[in-house]
């Protein structure tokens, strides 16, 4: 029997993950806010959650543009 590898890319780098106490640092909003409105995130558990930094700034640019 033979076997078929696949080569799998490894996901890209989307930089360090983010606690809600630091993005809401940056958005000048309270960690309870940033778990309800800034997506995307991961949740890790039942209330642990993490947000890419890539993705914060992604949404944070996203708002700016909304705005202006």
């Amino acid at each position: 029997m033979s076997r078929t590898v696949l080569a799998l890319q490894p996901p890209p780098d989307r930089g360090p993950l983010l606690t809600p106490e630091q993005v809401a640092a940056q958005v000048g909003r309270s960690p309870a806010w940033v778990r309800r409105h800034v997506t995307p995130k991961i949740t890790i558990g039942h209330s642990t959650v993490r947000y890419y930094e890539t993705d914060v700034r992604a949404w944070i640019e996203a708002r700016r543009k909304d705005d202006g």
